[in-house]
């Protein structure tokens, strides 16, 4: 396990934990799959930054590409939905914290 700075656009595999400002993703880049657990990793007094409930949150995801994953800056996450695969968008998050490659 390594704490790293980005994960680069272009990567392909691995899989990395990474805790922004109001939640925790987890993201397999081999299977293709993101998962938001909100509210977890969260900075206690941190109330600038509120934990919103987005859709299919706490379940995989499909992950069509990363376009920025760094600490210090808001993630971009294209995804497709679940249910309807030519349903796509931007997932952005809350600025990173911290990224750690697990795998």
């Amino acid at each position: 396990m390594a704490r790293v700075k980005q994960i680069p656009a272009n990567a392909a595999e691995g899989v990395y934990t990474v805790v922004t400002r109001t939640s925790t993703y987890l993201i397999d880049l081999g299977e293709g799959t993101l998962l938001r657990a909100p509210g977890v990793g969260r900075i206690d007094g941190d109330d600038d930054w509120a934990v919103s409930e987005l859709r299919r949150d706490s379940e995989d995801i499909p992950l069509l590409r990363i376009k920025e994953c760094k600490v210090g800056r808001p993630a971009q996450f294209w995804v497709s939905a679940v249910d309807d695969p030519q349903v796509q968008t931007w997932r952005i998050t809350t600025p990173v914290v911290e990224i750690e490659q697990i795998g």
